[in-house]
């Protein structure tokens, strides 16, 4: 059963075409990885299927509920810690205990009654996925979420999202730039152009993975991106 179906998805910003007929289905607990050069289109994707721009032609289905991770955390830094995480909420049970048990869920429990801006990077970036797990989301898009981290930081958060993606089981969308992220977490990597998805490549090495499984599959996504291997020579 899929969790989005996308349909001859068209978007414009004046004359310039960002999305052109796009067709994209994700099927439910599935975790896919979209790549693509700046420009192509993906956040504006992301966007659609956040439901943040209806401006568009074309069917977009999204089964469930969603929840976003930027790549900017986009804390309130007048509230502590857990009110960030349940900012938005309005059910009767949108309360400290339940903030906590999602901070817990990524390793900040300890700090529910700080300030954010006392958060390190990596601890913003989990706070934001708390804030999006508490939701309970059928459908996780993830922007570019650890673009801004330096890289032992970003090896901790693949593992983390990794078992939050395991326990909760929700769709995940994963917008990045970085091709071996997409290797390491998805199920599904997907390259994106001219508003299209020009190419696919699934994954079935088990978790957890090594780079040295995918050689193969990231000189072929390099390609689809338009990177030779003379780039690295």
């Amino acid at each position: 059963m899929a969790s989005v179906r996308v349909t001859g998805l068209s978007k414009r910003f004046g004359d310039r075409t960002v999305l052109n007929g796009l067709d994209l289905t994700i099927a439910r607990g599935e975790f896919v990885a979209l790549l693509g050069r700046s420009g192509s289109g993906k956040s504006t994707l992301l966007r659609v299927l956040a439901g943040l721009d209806r401006d568009v032609e074309g069917g977009v289905e999204v089964d469930g509920t969603v929840s976003v991770a930027f790549q900017q955390p986009r804390l309130l830094p007048w509230r502590r810690v857990w009110r960030n995480v349940v900012l938005g909420l309005h059910a009767p049970d949108a309360d400290r205990a339940r903030a906590v048990r999602a901070l817990d869920e990524v390793r900040l429990a300890e700090h529910a009654d700080d300030w954010p801006r006392t958060l390190s990077g990596g601890e913003a970036q989990r706070l934001s996925l708390a804030r999006a797990l508490v939701r309970e989301p059928d459908l996780l898009l993830l922007d570019e979420p650890f673009g801004a981290l330096d890289a032992l930081t970003r090896l901790t958060m693949h593992r983390l999202v990794e078992d939050l993606w395991r326990r909760h089981s929700p769709s995940v969308l994963l917008v990045t730039h970085d091709v071996d992220e997409a290797l390491l977490l998805a199920d599904r990597v997907l390259v994106l152009d001219d508003g299209r998805i020009v190419a696919e490549h699934l994954l079935g090495h088990p978790r957890p993975r090594r780079l040295a499984e995918h050689f193969d599959i990231r000189a072929r996504v390099l390609t689809d991106l338009g990177v030779s291997e003379d780039a690295f020579a």
